[in-house]
């Protein structure tokens, strides 16, 4: 989410451009996957402006409680299975491919307990000044450690240079945006969407040929 729905409007509608350019340079089933992560985070970024709106009273109820509950469905659900799997197909069989799996399978059982809250009615979104408190109370502490690893780890375990950096950069600007916000500082989560969903439609540019994906120089030999 960002700092307010007309800046959650203008950064979705950003991401969905860049959205759009990503998905025109996929050229294989492998990295659809990846391909459609802007298009998801352009929905996602979308979606929290009318969080912003049910929260201030701006939209009928019904309407906000359940962009409230979509936005969770997809950051605490969707991408910790999402993110591995996205990076698992990009990888030639081998060692990396295993541990990104085993990644993906952390981050499902992390989804798996999200879920779980969610349908029991656990979720919740505060406004705050400059960003909204989303919270599944109730989840276990094990849920949200298998979370972190599961979406940040993935890139890291990757043999190829630029996901390995996107991964190392992910880690540092989640920490910084994570402990602004547990300060009340603005939040700027639609700014790093935006900056990781350019980083994707770059990358896709540079294996045009499918083939490139499996032949790419890896960060570290297993």
């Amino acid at each position: 989410m960002c700092i307010a729905p007309e800046a959650d409007l203008v950064a979705g509608a950003a991401i969905a451009v860049v959205a759009v350019d990503a998905a025109r340079h996929c050229r294989s089933w492998r990295t659809a996957p990846l391909a459609a992560l802007p298009a998801i985070f352009a929905i996602h970024t979308l979606i929290s402006a009318f969080v912003w709106w049910g929260l201030r009273g701006d939209v009928p109820a019904p309407l906000g409680q359940a962009a409230v509950q979509a936005y969770l469905v997809v950051a605490f659900v969707l991408l910790p299975v999402y993110v591995p799997i996205a990076i698992l197909l990009l990888e030639p069989p081998g060692v990396r491919r295993w541990l990104i799996g085993v990644l993906a399978a952390a981050g499902a059982v992390a989804g798996i307990d999200f879920l779980t809250g969610l349908l029991g009615g656990r979720g919740e979104a505060t406004a705050c000044d400059f960003y909204i408190d989303f919270n599944v109370p109730a989840t276990s502490s094990l849920a949200a450690v298998l979370y972190v690893v599961a979406t940040c780890g993935a890139p890291l375990l990757s043999g190829q240079r630029p996901l390995v950096f996107w991964g190392a950069m992910n880690v540092v600007v989640v920490g910084i945006l994570a402990l602004a916000a547990s300060h009340g500082l603005p939040s700027l989560w639609c700014f790093w969407a935006a900056c990781t969903s350019g980083f994707i439609a770059w990358y896709l540019r540079t294996i045009d040929d499918p083939a490139e994906v499996d032949s790419a120089p890896v960060a570290v030999e297993p």
